[in-house]
């Protein structure tokens, strides 16, 4: 994994991130995973599909990437965001940040996650299918 921005249908590993990313002077590191969680508690099933717009969302993950490393003091940062047909507890975005202080780490992992659901073309379309219940 060399990348730091990944769009990809494939599903990341957080030690491989973690692998790639961490330096001896890091401290901490932090993770974000976003997986499709389940539609509700009466035997529901959850599918997601994620489209994005082609033309800019890479572009645009780039440019949080960049924010986020300009306005915090970290080492680096990972972002892997995922498209297609996902099911109840498989990943959807996954983004690793190094540093040298948790509290910058923490910060700079929300304020990134909270950027891509503000301004990167990402589209999830849900469908919940009930299940029969046996008696």
């Amino acid at each position: 994994m060399d990348e730091k921005v990944i769009v990809s249908k494939e599903d990341f590993d957080l030690e491989d991130m973690k692998e790639h990313l961490i330096t001896l002077s890091d401290m901490a590191v932090v993770s974000f995973v976003e997986i499709v969680g389940d539609a509700d508690k009466e035997g529901s099933k959850k599918q997601i599909e994620v489209q994005r717009y082609e033309g800019m969302s890479l572009e645009q993950l780039q440019r949080v990437r960049d924010e986020t490393i300009n306005n915090f003091d970290i080492t680096d940062i990972v972002i892997h965001h995922r498209c297609g047909n996902f099911s109840v507890g498989d990943n959807i975005v996954g983004i690793m940040v190094c540093s040298k202080d948790r509290q910058e780490a923490f910060a700079a992992c929300r304020y990134c996650i909270d950027r891509i659901k503000e301004v990167v073309p990402f589209w999830k379309k849900e469908t919940t299918e009930k299940l029969g219940l046996f008696r």
